[in-house]
């Protein structure tokens, strides 16, 4: 099964058990995450969306590559 390219930000925060949207916000307003690369504004949409495949790069450019 392919993943999506992105998702609702609810359903982000509920995947990863994230219960405060701030923490998103925060994440934005450090620029660790950048608004329409990591999160969207879809047109019609009533929320933000995450950018999986942004967040995963995200993810394993900062994680550490320990043997």
């Amino acid at each position: 099964m392919r993943m999506p390219d992105a998702i609702p930000l609810s359903t982000y925060l509920s995947t990863i058990e994230i219960t405060d949207r701030d923490t998103i916000n925060k994440r934005i307003q450090r620029g660790i995450w950048q608004l329409g690369i990591h999160i969207v504004n879809v047109d019609g949409a009533k929320e933000r969306w995450v950018n999986i495949a942004e967040v995963i790069k995200w993810a394993m450019k900062n994680s550490s590559h320990a043997a």
